[in-house]
């Protein structure tokens, strides 16, 4: 799982930006602006481990990361939590999680839920779909074989 991000990241810079009626027919502009991603499941871009573990429990596990030596990753049910030099890098939500709460409001984890919830994506890419808000991205990595949301990726535009 925490190499999809990193994969993902990776390909973020050849990610293309897409007109609102490339895909799918454009949703209300306002619909997506109630979502300014400045949170996900709790968790902020500005988080320290500390502010972390106050907010979601001592992890289960905390790994080096196998590629990226200087990523340290805390380990929770169906969520990970990338740090670089002591502070968030980024916030992977696994595939099979239920649900994922952005901005305080509780949603479906699925792409269907969080097309709704957030608009039109921004840039759609080889291994799934973006979301951006400023300086946040919301990243749903999907198979492209299979449609099947893969993973969630929440993290700052200069991770990419």
């Amino acid at each position: 799982m925490k190499n999809i991000i990193l994969i993902g990241c990776l390909l973020g810079a050849l990610v293309s930006q897409i007109p609102a009626s490339a895909s799918m027919p454009p949703l209300q502009a306002s619909k997506g602006d109630s979502y300014p991603l400045h949170s996900v499941n709790g968790l902020t871009l500005d988080d320290d481990p500390a502010a972390v573990a106050d907010k979601l429990g001592k992890p289960q596990n905390v790994v080096q990361d196998e590629w990226l030596a200087e990523l340290q990753i805390y380990e929770y049910t169906d969520m990970d939590i990338a740090f670089r030099d002591g502070w968030l890098d980024y916030v992977e939500i696994s595939g099979g999680a239920d649900v994922l709460q952005i901005d305080g409001n509780e949603l479906p984890a699925t792409e269907a839920a969080i097309r709704e919830a957030l608009g039109q994506p921004d840039f759609i890419a080889e291994d799934g779909i973006v979301f951006q808000r400023g300086e946040a991205l919301l990243k749903l990595f999907i198979d492209p074989h299979t449609g099947k949301l893969q993973s969630i990726a929440y993290y700052h535009i200069a991770s990419v």
